[in-house]
C-alpha cells in the first residue's frame, strides 16, 4: 500500500465523500475524494514533465491548504521526497532549507513575500554551481493563477500547475523511497512508514467516514501532517485553515462539526478557559467533539478542565523529529495517566527503552530516564552509513518512564530539566 493507492481506494469506495475542507469565513471550499484524485494525477504528470523522478526532492512551501495533500501524494508516487516548509518561518531559515535540500521543484504560494524570493536569489548567486529549482506558482483554493509566472523564476524556470482533468489512468508505481521530510534537519521517512503510521493512528483514534480532524498547527509541520494523513487513511475529513488561531478555534470547531482536535498544551488550556468563561455547555456548542489530544502535556489542568465540560481530553506523546502521535492513551487507562503526555505506541513495530541520563544504560520499568525509540515512526538516519532506522536507537531528548505493559509516560525534556 502506498499513498496513491490509498487515495485510489478511498475514491473508488465513495468518490463524493469530502476529504478536505479549505476553511473561509464566508465560503469554505469542500474538496471531494474524486476532486483530489484528479488534482493529484494531473500534478503528478506536471511534476514528471518538470523532470521529477526517483530520489529527487520537491520542496513545498505553501500555506495550510488542501493543495498540500496533492503535492505530497503526487511527489511520493514518483519516488521523490516532499519537503514540507512552513511559509511563516523566518525567511533566512526557509532559504537555508531550500539551499540544503537542493530540490528539483519548489512550490510557492503566488503571494509569497518578495523578501523570500530575493533571499533565494541571493543564495543561488552564492552557489552558482548548484542547479536552480523550477518554481511552481500555486494560487491556492481562492486566488486566480498569475498570468505570467516568470517573476518567481529563480533561474530554473517557473510554471503553474495544470487544471485538473478527468479520465487520467492510474499510473504504475513501485519502490519504497523516502517520501516526506521536514526542516530543520531534513529528517525523512519512507513511504511505507508514513502509510503504516497513518493507518495505525487512524485505528487508534477510531477515525472513519463522517469524522473531521483539526490540528492547531499548519500541515507543513510534522505533527499536523501526521494527523492529516491519519484522517485521509481513516476515510475522515481534514480541515485546512491558514488563519486558525486561538480566537477562531472554538468557532471553527463548532461550525464544521469537528470530532477530533490535536492541540498543544497552552492552546488546549486557553480553549478550556474560553469555553468556561462563556458558560458553554459542550453538549450544545461542541456536540461532535469526542477526542481532544494534547501533545506532551506535563500538567493535567487542560485535559481535566475540558473533561469538566464533557469533552473527552487526553494527552499523547509526540517526540520532536518523530512521526506523531507516537503514543496515545487507550480508553481503559486511569484518568491520572490519560490527562498527561504519553500512551501506548500507535505502531506495533517499535521498540522503546528508557536509559540513565549519565550512564546511557537501560533503566528498569518505572524508573525515570531518557526515552529512546527504534523502528517505525523514526526518521531515516542521515549518517551516510548502511544502517537503517530499524537498527539504531533514536534519542528523543525527552524524560519519561516505561511501564511493564509498554506504556510510555512523558515527563518533560532533558534540556528543560537540566
Amino acid at each position: 500500500m502506498n499513498l496513491l493507492s490509498l487515495l485510489s481506494g478511498l475514491t473508488k469506495h465513495d468518490p463524493h465523500a469530502i476529504i478536505a475542507i479549505d476553511a473561509d469565513p464566508v465560503q469554505p471550499v469542500h474538496v471531494s475524494r474524486s476532486e483530489l484524485w484528479r488534482r493529484t494525477l494531473q500534478l503528478r504528470a506536471d511534476l514528471a514533465t518538470a523532470g521529477v523522478g526517483r530520489g529527487d526532492v520537491v520542496a513545498v512551501c505553501l500555506p495550510n491548504w488542501s493543495d498540500l495533500f496533492g503535492w505530497q501524494i503526487a511527489t511520493a508516487s514518483l519516488g521523490a521526497c516532499a519537503l514540507g516548509l512552513d511559509p511563516a518561518a523566518p525567511v533566512a531559515d526557509l532559504a537555508r532549507a531550500v539551499t540544503d535540500a537542493r530540490p528539483r521543484v519548489l512550490a510557492l504560494d503566488r503571494d509569497v513575500p518578495v523578501a523570500l524570493i530575493d533571499r533565494l536569489r541571493a543564495e543561488r548567486a552564492a552557489s552558482p554551481g548548484d542547479p536552480a529549482p523550477a518554481v511552481a506558482v500555486v494560487p491556492g483554493p481562492r486566488s486566480e493563477p498569475p498570468v505570467d509566472p516568470s517573476p518567481w523564476d529563480l533561474g530554473g524556470g517557473a510554471w503553474q500547475p495544470s487544471a485538473a482533468t478527468a479520465g487520467m489512468p492510474m499510473p504504475e508505481t513501485g519502490g519504497d523511497e523516502p517520501a516526506v521530510a521536514f526542516a530543520p534537519g531534513l529528517a525523512c521517512y519512507r513511504e511505507s512508514v508514513v502509510v503504516r503510521h497513518a493507518t495505525s493512528t487512524a485505528t487508534a483514534l477510531g477515525l472513519g467516514d463522517g469524522d473531521l480532524v483539526v490540528c492547531t498547527r499548519p500541515a507543513t509541520r510534522p505533527i499536523a501532517w501526521s494527523f492529516a494523513l491519519a484522517a485521509l487513511a481513516g476515510g475522515a475529513t481534514y480541515l485546512f485553515d491558514p488563519n486558525l488561531d486561538e480566537s477562531t478555534l472554538p468557532g471553527e470547531l463548532a461550525r464544521f462539526g469537528a470530532t477530533h482536535l490535536a492541540a498543544d498544551e497552552p492552546t488546549a488550556m486557553r480553549l478550556a478557559k474560553s469555553c468556561h468563561a462563556h458558560g458553554r455547555d459542550a453538549g450544545a456548542s461542541l456536540p461532535a467533539l469526542r477526542w481532544v489530544g494534547i501533545a506532551n502535556a506535563t500538567s493535567a489542568d487542560a485535559a481535566q478542565s475540558l473533561d469538566e465540560l464533557g469533552i473527552p481530553a487526553r494527552g499523547f506523546y509526540a517526540p520532536s523529529g518523530v512521526l506523531a502521535p507516537f503514543a496515545v492513551w487507550p480508553t481503559g487507562r486511569p484518568t491520572a495517566d490519560r490527562w498527561l503526555g504519553g500512551g501506548h505506541p500507535v505502531c506495533a513495530d517499535v521498540d522503546i527503552r528508557v536509559t540513565d541520563p549519565e550512564s546511557g544504560e537501560p533503566t528498569a520499568a518505572g524508573e525515570r530516564g531518557v526515552i529512546e525509540l527504534r523502528g517505525a515512526c523514526v526518521p531515516e538516519p542521515r549518517s551516510g552509513t548502511d544502517e537503517t532506522a530499524d537498527a539504531e536507537w533514536f534519542t528523543t531528548g525527552d524524560l519519561g518512564t516505561l511501564t511493564a505493559g509498554g506504556d510510555v509516560r512523558y515527563d518533560g525534556s532533558v534540556h528543560h530539566d537540566a
